[in-house]
């Protein structure tokens, strides 16, 4: 069992660094093949694994308030920091941004990355209503249910987005919904599946040959459909490829994570860095954007400057989660609250 928690650390150590390299220099320049590649299976990775992990037992109230916790403050304490600081430098109004901060939702918020995580509270208090009604189906029978809210979640997905809304003399174009509640269909049916196959993740750790084997898959399906997902800007190319492209490429990363485990040196950065996903995903963006853009004005090939500025992106806020766990004023904004132990 020991093994499989750190399988799970350095499965989510892979999804992290995907999603700063998804946001460098070099995925921006190739917006055909790595863009597609990554984005087709990224977001599902991190709903499953935290699926495999989620314990649908607890009450409902006390779940939703240790995730929002974990989620909602260090979100709403970053942006809101951020947006208050820079239209005060820049002498801009206030409300605008602060509404936008409160909708959370990609085209709203300044850092866009961090839509991600008041999204992934909503989808997990999705997912606890969707367990508790499919708890005692058989397994074969529950994941053949979740089929279901995913096409419905694929089909709805242009409801929402970019739609024009008029209000008296005003018209808005409407971001999705707040909190990105039009894709929770879509993502809470990764992470139910994640729970659902839990009891197989920790009985089948992968291997060499299943690591290549997956990769020969996912190259063949992506080659002849060229289909991907950009769950953000509310795509999803195909409702079998690309939910197939998720499907082999969350399982690529799970035996990725296994093979590493071969070197002792490699797990144990794999799992410092998995355990550091929330830090790594608030504060790789900017530190990235902003190294590289600082490089290349200082006369550094845009290649060199997009190498070193993901390096950056990686090392940066690895030592600003440092500072944050050895001051209390930051950690309490950052970490959830440590759990009480119930007297026997």
């Amino acid at each position: 069992m020991k093994h499989r928690w750190i399988q799970m650390d350095i499965a989510k150590g892979i999804g992290i660094l995907v999603i700063v390299y998804a946001h460098s220099w070099f995925v921006a320049t190739s917006p055909d093949l790595l863009y597609p590649v990554l984005a087709s299976f990224v977001l599902p990775l991190f709903f499953f694994l935290s699926g495999v992990l989620f314990k649908p037992e607890q009450p409902f109230v006390e779940m939703a308030l240790r995730k929002a916790d974990g989620l909602l403050k260090p979100f709403f304490f970053t942006m809101l920091v951020y947006v208050i600081v820079r239209d005060v430098l820049r002498g801009q109004p206030l409300l605008p941004d602060i509404g936008g901060v409160l909708y959370a939702t990609v085209g709203t918020i300044p850092w866009q990355a961090l839509w991600f995580l008041p999204h992934f509270w909503v989808a997990i208090l999705f997912s606890w209503v969707l367990l508790r009604l499919i708890q005692r189906l058989p397994l074969a029978v529950s994941c053949a249910a979740m089929i279901v809210p995913l096409l419905l979640g694929i089909w709805m997905l242009p409801w929402f987005w970019q739609l024009p809304v008029t209000l008296g003399e005003h018209t808005w174009v409407l971001p999705g919904l707040p909190f990105s509640l039009d894709i929770t269909l879509i993502s809470s049916a990764c992470f139910v599946y994640g729970y659902l196959l839990r009891d197989w993740l920790r009985t089948h750790a992968g291997s060499w040959l299943t690591l290549l084997v997956s990769v020969v898959l996912f190259a063949a399906v992506f080659l002849y459909s060229h289909a991907t997902m950009d769950l953000a800007q509310r795509r999803y190319d195909h409702w079998l490829w690309t939910s197939l492209l998720a499907l082999i490429g969350v399982y690529l990363c799970w035996a990725l994570a296994k093979v590493i485990m071969v070197s002792p040196l490699l797990t144990r950065a794999m799992t410092y860095i998995g355990q550091s996903t929330l830090i790594l995903l608030i504060f790789h963006g900017e530190i990235q954007h902003k190294t590289v853009d600082l490089l290349v004005r200082l006369g550094l090939h845009e290649f060199v400057a997009a190498c070193i500025g993901f390096g950056v992106a990686v090392i940066a806020p690895l030592l600003i989660g440092e500072v944050i766990k050895r001051v209390a004023f930051l950690r309490f904004f950052y970490f959830p609250f440590p759990l009480r132990k119930q007297r026997a």
